[in-house]
């Protein structure tokens, strides 16, 4: 591979939406996304939304997704800064989600899914402390206490012997990177 191409970091996407208006309001209303610009290209409009004040753009919103067409996504994922976080805000993610709002215990990390208004799906996501393999992964009751989820985090990753501090994990990634 060459290097320059093997150095590259994912920056931002963009993708079309049915109703610009619709996609506006929750993207940045709702999840707190601000406008950085606007254009018109090509019949196409656009917006260009950012949390970042280093980066003019995260989300690019564009017109022209076709009428019946499905999401293409498997999932826009927004890391969030911490498991309390995710856990206090729960009932706030419910009442912005277009439908139904599944909350999962991966063991390195917790998600809670959901779609937008054009049926996109979701994820707010936090790391636990561990690494633990994907197959490590179930419902979680997000009304539950806090201390109990941990509990149940801490036995989830037990079960699985390759689970590991993610720093460690981390750095054995790095390893086989550089190779």
């Amino acid at each position: 591979m060459i290097s320059f191409l093997a150095s590259s970091k994912p920056s931002h996407f963009g993708f079309y939406v049915h109703d610009l208006d619709l996609m506006r309001e929750f993207y940045v209303d709702k999840l707190g996304f601000s406008i950085t610009d606007s254009w018109e290209f090509q019949g196409s409009r656009m917006l260009f939304l950012s949390k970042d004040p280093k980066e003019h753009h995260q989300l690019v919103l564009a017109t022209g997704r076709e009428t019946k067409a499905p999401s293409q996504f498997n999932q826009i994922s927004f890391e969030v800064s911490s498991l309390e976080a995710l856990h206090e805000n729960f009932s706030t993610i419910q009442s912005i989600a277009s439908g139904d709002v599944i909350a999962m215990n991966h063991g390195g990390s917790w998600s809670v899914y959901f779609t937008d208004p054009e049926q996109n799906p979701i994820e707010f996501f936090a790391y636990t402390q561990t690494y633990a393999p994907p197959i490590a992964t179930v419902p979680m009751d997000m009304k539950q206490p806090f201390q109990q989820l941990m509990e149940e985090t801490e036995a989830l990753i037990g079960q699985f012997p390759e689970s590991e501090n993610w720093n460690q994990w981390r750095e054995r990634f790095r390893k086989t990177m550089v190779g």
